[in-house]
């Protein structure tokens, strides 16, 4: 082989390896390392004002604390919002899922707020991992990841952001805020049993028991003082309500079990 060719080979080559360089370098620009990367910017906890969850779920501050707004403005959990609040600052990016994308029925936009609206972070996730028991899909920059906490939390329940215990003594929780709509006919706290019990050490809190449910067994319980009305297992207001006395043997009953006791020798 001359020289010649040899000049042209070796200039061919050095084309190619810079082509190839180029192209990489776009290649990866293209497809940025993003694992370990946080999912929201930093913000400071104490400035949220609101935290929206889809469209179920929203949690507003105010001046006498948090209320899921979604949930007839009832009292929410500080403590599981900041926890949870500190869940998001924590997130971060533990893999890139090529080829997947989040449908669209299953995205569940998260927005944090601070009290005059402005838009603190943003986050949109997807549904939990199909086969572990923990992780769950999100959308960043443009790929679908997986983190490795499952933000169970972020259900889009409005009541799970709610402390649902109302009575300490005897302990009664509340299922369901009922319709605040409801009739007197359908409570029935008029003719209701009115009792007291010990809320937040005070014992003298007065609770009144009204009607069964309609096609179940819970109660509808109103606590003085407060705007809702619960809905409650009936176990847990049993104690509440008047007990069946024990009904007293007639003298003719008692007399014939006299008679069919069969004397000791």
């Amino acid at each position: 082989m001359t020289t010649k060719n040899l000049i042209v080979l070796g200039g061919v080559a050095a084309v190619l390896v810079a082509a190839g360089y180029f192209a990489g370098g776009k290649r990866a620009a293209k497809v940025p390392q993003l694992n370990g990367s946080k999912l929201v910017a930093a913000f400071d906890v104490a400035s949220v004002g609101s935290l929206e969850i889809g469209d179920r779920v929203k949690l507003v501050a105010g001046d006498a604390g948090w209320t899921v707004a979604t949930y007839q403005d009832y009292p929410a959990d500080r403590a599981r919002i900041t926890e949870n609040l500190m869940k998001l600052l924590d997130l971060k990016v533990g893999q890139v899922i090529r080829g997947k994308t989040v449908e669209e029925a299953e995205k569940v936009p998260v927005k944090v707020r601070d009290a005059t609206g402005q838009e603190l972070a943003s986050l949109t996730l997807g549904p939990r991992h199909e086969r572990w028991g923990f992780g769950r899909y999100a959308e960043f920059k443009g790929q679908t990841v997986l983190v490795g906490d499952s933000l169970d939390a972020f259900g889009e329940d409005a009541k799970s952001w709610c402390e649902t215990r109302i009575v300490d003594e005897p302990r009664i929780c509340f299922k369901e805020l009922a319709a605040p709509d409801l009739s007197e006919e359908v409570l029935g706290f008029t003719t209701g049993v009115v009792a007291k019990v010990t809320i937040n050490c005070d014992t003298n809190c007065t609770v009144t028991v009204g009607n069964v449910v309609p096609g179940g067994s819970d109660r509808y319980l109103k606590v003085e003082g407060r705007k809702w009305t619960f809905i409650v297992p009936d176990y847990a207001v049993k104690s509440l309500l008047p007990q069946p006395e024990a009904e007293e043997k007639s003298d003719a009953s008692a007399e014939t079990e006299k008679d069919d006791i069969i004397p000791s020798k």
